[in-house]
């Protein structure tokens, strides 16, 4: 608490201190009183009095005419005009500082052909800012008569050294801006050149972020994504994951339902690893974060995703690193590789306060057709003569005790209702050149379609701040995000209960929830079992940089995290059955995570030849906690005090506590040379080592190298081409994942024996140590080629991946004279991933008034079990098939039902004349799709923007009769409209069995042991989606004699609609849990 009562008071002194700075830059007032002097002096004097700093050529100001003054409280720019007057000079001011240049010279928007210069020594010079007159460091500058290339300083400035007096061509190029071409003629005596860049509008000149340094697209040797912030906002999900659906190539991203908080299966270029960890590696700022659910125990929403804890709107950018090349310098993290979250910075400029807030609702699209309460009825009483049995009240109360004349369908009452979503978010940015900052705050409220109270809340702030000192030697940035949550949710989803029957009374007579027996659930009552939840999560993150000499810099990255997850499961008395009921009780779960990051790194930029070298070199420490703790309080004195561990009788610890170290320490290298922006080298390594090793193999080695042609620069390329741009792009290396299950997995481990001899517990051995077993390993390669047409309107990618992942962790199967079921080792099994993926980006029509702009990819993935030894005598044999995906689902072969008995049959794989388990397995199908992608297109009418994303996946999986949940056909559990197809009759052919209702009987046994779990479960789940869709207006032009700088009403969707033949909630949740929800809302956004 004392941390973060600290962080809290320094980012309040910090913010006061920027806006300080930020609001001294206007109505600034001057007095000055003095005859001749000099523009110089004027100048110091002016800057005495408002701080604000000149740039001006002092030879030039060396032969300006002297000045008299006499001005008392003027402002600023009357004193200025004043002193210039009559004179070849004007002035600009930008934030504060005001820039002093000849009345005709040239501005680098002008300077597309020709700058003329008075003549000069034989030494060229210049500087090279950005628009807001910011010196810009690192800038290439080519001089292309001698094929000679310098970089600007820490100050933009550039000196070509011995120089003939003539005709030059100047080329400027720099990371981020477009390039500047510029034609001088050096004579004696001029004055430096003054270059302006301006941020580039072509995709190719986008900044690419891959950790630990930048790049261009243009110029990556690697493959990374990117998904920007415009991208994210248009988006109302609260999970940054939710916004990455559709959108990337090679990245399928999976919800696991529709509740807010609840987690997604992420997979970037499919599963590697057979038992271990699959997620890729999360970078927030700089900082490692954990992709490992916090919560102790699972609820309605499954296991709630870390990553809902970072809010959407605090996000600038989402970099996703896929190949070797991009994902090597993370070494033993990045086998499934990285996603680099960047979030808002501020920026330069007066101060700028935001407001965006957006309300709406949600609803489940769509709900399965269900029997109503005659057909039910009819069902049953089928069931009961095909089985030979008389029914009564006792074995049928839904035929005898309950109402014939009620019908629900339980789905609207469970999941029916509309959910509403509120978000607000609040921010000021601003500050000067040196010291600029953003302070933002999101609140974000979500009621569940569920009934009952069941609610999520968060409220999240977010500060950065940025400085550098006058010379832009030295530069620290801090960034701070702190989010709180509670989710008010149910222990169980009520989703389940869907097939209740449609005449089943959740009321007894005396008004108290019924229960019948033990045998049915009343939803009601569940609604009474609560799970709430708490979580805080702070992540800070700085980076101090100094520039030692030119293009040689010393970085330090410093990162902390830290997560408490408080969890509390109640079950009154009330919503337990009163025959089976002992009392009610509450689980308490707690987790804390602890992690602390530390990184030196130092890069050197020089020209080296006929090329531009990049060296960097750093180090990573890392340390990380993990502690939490499982309670089960009983015997409290009364169902309000559920809640308070303090109130139960009695209290018992369900685990031994939960305590996981790791540290982790590294040291890593990247060398890239770029000669003429044709041929791109790039080379890094990693050593790595990590406490989930013993101490005999605790240390890894991983590196990678990538190349670049960019054939299209050649000379003899033809420059009115209708190919604009072209890249042949290669890598090959191998990055690790130290992923595991446990972190003490290479140490003798012991379990509690189920039974104490004599009254005396004891422990048995569970697994036997190996100090020697270490990282599984990725090994990457990746062909591309990078095409761009029509003056880069067109831009397409195709790139081709291979993936093989060995050294496989596993627990390996011990003969019972080894004293220990199982060691931990590496064994010879290999995973291979192969995949195209394709990326089209067009502008279609772009007009004065009008844009049309299309973005589209495409995966088309494969993945194998490529070799495992002996599989067939291993305790993986019934789950993984050599040649085949990992993501198989074995199960039995449907045949049909036999039209004489209505008993549904399978196949006899062995031929023993018997179906059995696992011997008749087959390969029903796999749960990785065949291919997925996305269709993205963005329209602009003047002040009009239209955007939608259409999500395509092509898949099979498990429909809603799926897995041991699944009921047969004539209990007393309702059915879909599929049951209306049953077998009723002998000569009838269907695929639906007869209706059954006892254990024994051939029809039932048949469909509870294998039907379920058959290809009659099985099926496609292939869908396209509507993703999301946003329409925005843009009132910014009306509302400027308000003082307004920005204002905008908007409408956002997501999951619109779904185009699927699925047999099910929904396709991409599948199974019988709550689907991704329909959302609309309507939003505001306000700027002054």
């Amino acid at each position: 608490m004392k941390l973060l009562l600290v962080m809290k008071l320094s980012a309040i002194f910090l913010l006061a201190a920027t806006l300080q700075v930020s609001a001294r830059s206007y109505s600034q007032k001057v007095s000055i009183s003095g005859k001749d002097l000099s523009l110089s002096r004027v100048f110091e004097l002016i800057k005495q009095q408002t701080g604000y700093a000149f740039v001006a050529d002092q030879s030039v100001l060396a032969h300006a005419p002297a000045v008299t003054l006499n001005v008392k409280e003027a402002p600023l720019e009357e004193v200025l005009k004043t002193c210039l007057r009559n004179q070849a000079l004007t002035y600009t001011i930008t934030d504060n500082i005001i820039v002093i240049a000849r009345s005709t010279s040239n501005k680098a928007a002008d300077a597309l052909n020709s700058y003329y210069v008075p003549p000069a020594a034989e030494q060229l010079t210049g500087t090279v800012e950005d628009e807001a007159g910011q010196p810009l460091a690192g800038v290439a500058v080519l001089l292309k008569a001698v094929k000679k290339t310098v970089q600007t300083d820490a100050q933009g400035r550039f000196v070509f050294a011995n120089i003939a007096p003539g005709q030059y061509t100047l080329l400027f190029t720099n990371i981020g801006y477009a390039d500047q071409q510029l034609t001088i003629t050096l004579q004696a005596g001029m004055p430096p050149v003054r270059v302006i860049l301006a941020p580039s509008v072509n995709k190719l000149d986008e900044t690419v972020v891959k950790g630990y340094y930048q790049t261009s697209r243009k110029l990556n040797t690697g493959n990374v994504a990117t998904v920007k912030s415009d991208d994210i906002a248009r988006q109302p999900v609260g999970d940054p994951l939710a916004a990455l659906q559709g959108r990337v190539a090679g990245l399928f991203v999976n919800a696991s339902n529709g509740l807010p908080g609840a987690g997604f299966t992420v997979r970037l270029r499919g599963q590697n690893s057979l038992v271990n960890g699959n997620d890729p590696l999360y970078i927030i700022d700089g900082v490692p974060y954990t992709s490992d659910p916090l919560d102790q125990f699972t609820s309605a929403n499954g296991k709630q995703s870390p990553l809902s804890l970072i809010n959407p709107a605090d996000i600038e950018r989402m970099d996703i690193l896929k190949d070797a090349d991009a994902t090597a310098i993370y070494g033993s993290r990045g086998a499934n590789g990285v996603i680099l979250i960047t979030t808002r910075k501020g920026k330069a400029g007066k101060t700028q306060f935001n407001f965006n807030v957006y309300t709406g609702g949600s609803k489940v699209v769509h709900m399965l057709p269900m029997l109503n309460t005659t057909e039910y009825l009819q069902m049953r009483k089928e069931a009961f003569a095909n089985d030979g049995i008389t029914p009564n009240a006792d074995n049928a109360p839904d035929l005898f005790t309950w109402s014939n004349q009620q019908s629900t369908d339980w789905q609207k009452y469970m999941f029916g209702h509309t959910g509403k979503v509120t978000q607000a978010t609040a921010s000021i940015s601003g500050g000067s050149a040196q010291t600029h900052f953003m302070f933002s705050t999101t609140y974000r409220k979500e009621n569940t379609v569920l009934a009952g109270d069941a609610g999520y809340q968060r409220g999240s702030a977010h500060l950065n701040i940025e400085h550098n000192s006058n010379d832009n030697r030295f530069n620290i940035t801090a960034s701070v995000n702190f989010t709180t949550d509670k989710n008010n949710s149910l222990s169980a989803d009520i989703t389940q209960f869907y097939d209740l029957s449609p005449n089943y009374p959740l009321y007894d007579s005396t008004g108290n929830y019924y229960w019948f027996k033990t045998t049915a659930q009343n939803p009601a009552a569940y609604l009474e079992r609560k799970s709430i939840s708490r979580t805080t999560n702070l992540l800070a993150s700085s980076t101090i940089r100094y520039t030692l000499l030119p293009g040689l810099n010393l970085k330090t990255s410093l990162g902390y995290n830290q997560a408490n997850s408080d969890v509390v499961q109640t079950y009154p008395d009330i919503s337990l059955n009163p025959v089976t009921s002992t009392g009610s009780f509450s689980y308490f779960g707690n987790t804390t995570l602890r992690s602390y990051t530390i990184e030196p790194q130092v890069d050197y930029n020089i020209v080296a030849g006929p090329g531009k070298l990049q060296l960097l070199a750093g180090a990573t420490w890392q340390q990380s906690v993990r502690e939490g703790r499982n309670l089960l309080g009983e015997n409290f004195p009364s169902d309000k005090l559920l809640e308070d561990i303090a109130s139960a009788g009695s209290i018992t610890n369900r685990n031994p506590g939960v305590y996981q170290f790791y540290r982790y320490t590294a040291g890593y290298g990247r060398a890239n040379y770029n000669i003429q922006d044709k041929y791109i080298i790039n080379a890094t390594f990693r050593r790595d080592g990590s406490t989930r090793f013993g101490s005999g193999r605790r240390f890894g080695n991983f590196g990678a190298l990538g190349a670049a042609w960019i054939f299209t620069n050649e000379s003899f390329f033809p420059s009115n081409s209708i190919v604009s741009f072209g890249k042949l792009r290669a890598s090959y290396g191998s990055s690790g994942n130290d992923q595991m299950g446990g972190y003490y997995d290479y140490l003798d481990s012991w379990s509690p024996v189920s039974y104490p001899y004599d009254g005396v517990s004891g422990l048995t051995p569970s697994r036997i140590a190996n100090p020697y077993f270490s990282w599984e390993r990725n090994k990457k390669l990746e062909l591309a080629l990078e095409t761009g047409f029509f003056k880069d309107r067109i831009l397409l990618n195709i790139n081709y991946y291979r993936n093989i992942s060995d050294n496989q962790i596993l627990d390996y199967a011990l003969s019972p004279q080894a004293g220990r079921p199982s060691v931990t080792v590496n064994f010879p099994a290999t995973v291979l991933n192969t995949g195209l993926e394709l990326e089209l980006n067009t502008t279609n029509i772009q007009r004065k008034n009008f844009t049309w702009k299309t973005s589209v990819n495409f995966t088309l993935p494969s993945n194998k079990l490529q070799r495992y030894d002996d599989i067939a005598n291993s305790s993986y044999n019934n789950v993984y098939v050599v040649g085949k995906s990992l993501t198989i689902v074995k199960g039995y072969q449907f045949t049909g039902v036999n039209p004489s008995t209505g008993v549904a049959e399978f196949q006899d794989v062995t031929g023993d004349n018997r179906v059995s388990e696992y011997d008749d397995y087959v390969v029903m199908g796999k749960t990785m799709p065949d291919y997925y992608g996305g269709l993205q297109n963005s329209f602009t009418y003047k002040n009009l923007q239209l955007d939608f994303l259409v999500q395509l996946v092509h898949q099979e999986g498990p429909t809603v009769h799926y897995s041991r949940l699944a009921s047969p056909i004539g209990i007393m559990v309702n059915q879909d409209k599929d049951a209306l197809r049953r077998w009723q009759k002998a000569g009838d052919i269907t695929d639906i069995p007869r209706a059954s209702l006892t254990a024994g009987n051939a029809a039932y046994d048949a469909y509870s042991n294998y039907y379920r779990l058959s290809t009659a479960a099985w099926g496609d789940a292939s869908y396209i989606r509507l993703k999301n869709v946003s329409l925005r207006y843009d009132l910014s032009s009306y509302v400027k004699k308000w003082k307004l700088s920005g204002l905008s009403v908007y409408v956002l969707a997501q999951n619109l609609f779904t185009i699927t033949s699925y047999d099910g909630f929904d396709p991409e949740t599948q199974g019988r849990v709550l689907p991704p929800l329909k959302t609309i809302t309507a939003g505001l956004q306000l700027s002054f």
